[in-house]
């Protein structure tokens, strides 16, 4: 009885695990998706200017918490019509092959453009609606989502108001199937950009509405059905008063299943910004650029929680009684209440109204809609919207001991004092004139120089912080930090620069070391005497030594670089790239030649070393006078379906105990050129598998009569000329990768 109560006990242990493992391979959503942006309309029409803009926008939206893979992501700025086909051939391929075991596949097509009431127009070239349709049908996944912002797009779904099936319930271990048509107008009417927001109405209020603006439901989601109420309430009430006319986003949902159609999840995204339940008015929230990322019209009673990258933000809340004004930072993995009390007022501009004979007119509250709204200063400044005029002292004081301060103040001699308009914030110069410290505190503070020759700390910094030990900026850094020692910093807009070391949060700008470099997130140029440490590259990474970086958007150069995730070009001698290329690879050529070689870097950029040797030396008796070839260059990967193509440019140097240097004085004065042999390799993996290619290939070595006949001596060539000064010798190869 014992052991069946064990056996019993086993058996639902595997059961239980095996439905774990089960339900793990099986959930989850595979999203694909292409993001056009085309500013030309060709001959007749106008010119936008945010179309590419929006379609980056959107794709980082998604990125950050639409669950689209960067690998799964295609963003086209001013396409061709066969670019846009050849783009939805690769994701049909991609799907097709995919080994995913997702419960489906999504497919996001999102335009924003020039159209008219029968097609895209891609420059003078049209896109015709029901091609574009069957197109975008043929990408078999289980569903197709359209998002299109241009003008008479209404006729791509062609019913106006669209059809919609009953709302789906929550259940996601359903299956939902079909399509969904979302357009920014409906059939006869445009659709408009604003040069206010940088953005078209409906892709700003997409965007808003999927970093959490249109989570109706408050749970962290936003469904499609959530977000196209917004985008259509949101477009239409800014656009109802305009010029061109009122905006009516349309849609056409044909979903069958049950399970809600999730496109977004808030809780993913890398910070968050929460507006109370009893916050009210509106919310405009800019990036530290000064460039708008949302615009909430909030009323009292629900909260909203917003998704946002971490950064620093201002906000200018306006509501029926006041409006303020402040600077925020959100921290990675933080939710930040934006609290309206920690604010600054804005005095309102006051107005006389005609016909008014009371002299408290110029006191009364005016309605939000005649508010004197102005963009807040951009990067962090201050900007005076106070009529009238605030004076800041500007000090500068020296470092000394309190019987020379008593002196000093006799003589009046370190202290001036100057005027300046400014907001409420004081402006403040601080300098030490013999070694001491400079220090300035609160975070509503700003300074605008601080120089010491001991330290310099400080909370906001708005143009430079210069120090001969140490400079420390516990916030915002906003122009240059400079020190002879190292620089400390919260976020970096400027330059950083230290003669041993830097560290920071996150630098917009450069960061330069003479030793080492710290920071977190790094958009721009890092560089340093011996090694740089990031979690995110986006643009150059250089060291004498070693770089380090989790996510690389750009250019790794060093002795040795690493990175967890690369989608840029890395150059260095040791390339460990963890989703790279690290091949090991032999070939047989047509000349009798064997060679193994390794392969590390990107598919954009990889470095190859090799060594070869004629197949008789190497399985016959040892002989001395072999001849072995090594060499090393540069190479790049096409990758397509199932096949790829691999060009590489090589330096061969080819080495035989005849004539190779044996004293030092010889070794001086050999010719190297003479045993150098540079070559092109290209390699068809005609088969590319998971950890195998089997590849074909054909390479050329280039003779210089003259410079490198010494190589060709000592090796063999069964095909090629040599009539000419430079003649081409090709070969032909078989071989295989190990990846």
């Amino acid at each position: 009885m014992k052991k069946l109560i064990l056996m019993t006990i086993a058996l639902l242990s595997l059961t239980q695990a095996f439905a774990a493992a089960t339900e793990e391979n099986t959930s989850g959503v595979d999203r694909y998706a292409v993001y056009i942006g085309s500013n030309k309309g060709g001959k007749g029409r106008e010119q936008l200017l945010y179309a590419g803009s929006d379609a980056q926008n959107f794709q980082k939206a998604m990125a950050e918490i639409g669950g689209v893979s960067d690998a799964n992501s295609y963003i086209l700025i001013d396409p061709t019509k066969e670019a846009i086909d050849d783009t939805l051939n690769k994701i049909s391929l991609k799907i097709t092959n995919s080994q995913s075991h997702a419960k489906r596949s999504e497919f996001i097509f999102y335009y924003s453009g020039h159209s008219d009431e029968n097609a895209l127009l891609l420059g003078d070239i049209p896109y015709d609606y029901s091609a574009l349709k069957a197109a975008i049908t043929e990408v078999p996944s289980d569903i197709h989502v359209v998002i299109l912002d241009s003008c008479y797009s209404g006729n791509f779904i062609r019913t106006k108001g669209g059809q919609k099936r009953k709302p789906f319930l929550i259940d996601d271990s359903s299956v939902v199937t079909g399509h969904a048509y979302l357009s920014s107008s409906s059939t006869n009417e445009y659709s408009q950009e604003s040069d206010e927001i940088e953005s078209s109405y409906f892709t700003n209020a997409m965007i808003t509405g999927l970093r959490g603006a249109a989570d109706a439901s408050g749970d962290n989601k936003v469904t499609l059905n959530e977000l196209y109420s917004y985008a259509f309430n949101d477009t239409l009430s800014k656009t109802e008063s305009s010029k061109a006319g009122p905006q009516h986003p349309n849609y056409n949902i044909t979903l069958v299943g049950s399970g809600d159609l999730i496109l977004s999840d808030i809780s993913s995204g890398e910070a968050m910004l929460s507006l109370s339940k009893d916050a009210k008015g509106k919310f405009i929230i800019r990036n530290a650029e000064g460039k708008l990322i949302s615009e909430i019209n909030k009323v009292a009673g629900q909260p909203i929680f917003m998704a946002l990258p971490a950064a620093q933000y201002s906000a200018i809340i306006i509501d029926e009684y006041s409006t303020k004004q402040g600077y925020f930072i959100l921290e990675k993995d933080q939710i930040y209440v934006l609290d309206q009390n920690s604010l600054t007022s804005i005095k309102r501009k006051s107005n006389r109204v005609r016909g008014n004979t009371s002299d408290d007119a110029d006191d009364d509250i005016l309605p939000i809609d005649d508010l004197d709204e102005r963009k807040p200063a951009r990067r962090g400044s201050r900007r005076r919207y106070d009529t009238e005029e605030e004076i800041s002292v500007i000090s500068i004081e020296p470092s000394e001991s309190s019987e020379e301060k008593s002196e000093s103040k006799k003589e009046d001699q370190f202290i001036s004092f100057f005027e300046t308009f400014n907001s409420r914030n004081m402006t403040y110069f601080h300098m030490s004139a013999v070694p001491g410290i400079s220090i300035t505190g609160g975070e509503k503070e700003y300074s605008l120089f601080s120089m010491g020759l001991i330290g310099a700390l400080d909370t906001n910094v708005c143009a430079l912080q210069w120090s001969n030990i140490m400079s420390i900026t516990t916030h915002n850094m906003i122009g240059g930090q400079m020190s002879g020692i190292f620089n400390t910093a919260g976020q970096v807009y400027g330059v950083q620069a230290a003669g041993l070391f830097n560290t920071s949060g996150n630098v917009n700008g450069g960061q330069f070391s003479g030793l080492f470099n710290v920071g977190k997130k790094v958009n721009g140029i890092q560089t340093a005497g011996l090694f740089n440490v990031a979690n995110e590259i986006n643009g150059v990474q250089t060291a004498g030594l070693f770089n380090y970086a989790k996510e690389v958007s750009g250019v790794q150069i060093g002795l040795i670089n690493y990175a967890e995730k690369s989608n840029g070009i890395a150059i260095g001698l040791i390339n460990i790239i963890k989703d790279g290329m690290h091949h090991v690879g032999f070939n047989w050529d047509s000349n009798g030649m064997f060679d193994v070689f390794l392969q590390s870097g990107t598919k954009n950029l990889f470095i190859t070393f090799g060594a070869a040797m004629d197949r008789r030396d190497i399985f016959e008796k040892y002989n001395e006078n072999r001849t072995v070839i090594l060499y090393s260059g540069l190479g790049t990967e096409l990758r397509f379906g199932f096949s790829s193509l691999d060009f590489e440019v090589l330096f061969k140097s080819v080495y035989n105990q005849d004539y190779m240097p044996t004293t030092y004085q010889e070794f001086k004065e050999f010719n190297f050129a003479s045993i150098m042999i540079p070559s092109f390799r290209f390699t068809f993996n005609i088969l590319s598998m998971n950890h195998l290619d089997l590849g074909l290939g054909l390479s050329l070595d280039i003779q210089n009569k003259g410079t490198n006949d010494r190589a060709f001596d000592y090796t063999y060539h069964r095909w090629g000329s040599d009539n000419n000064e430079t003649n081409l010798y090709p070969a032909v190869f078989l071989g295989f990768k190990i990846k």
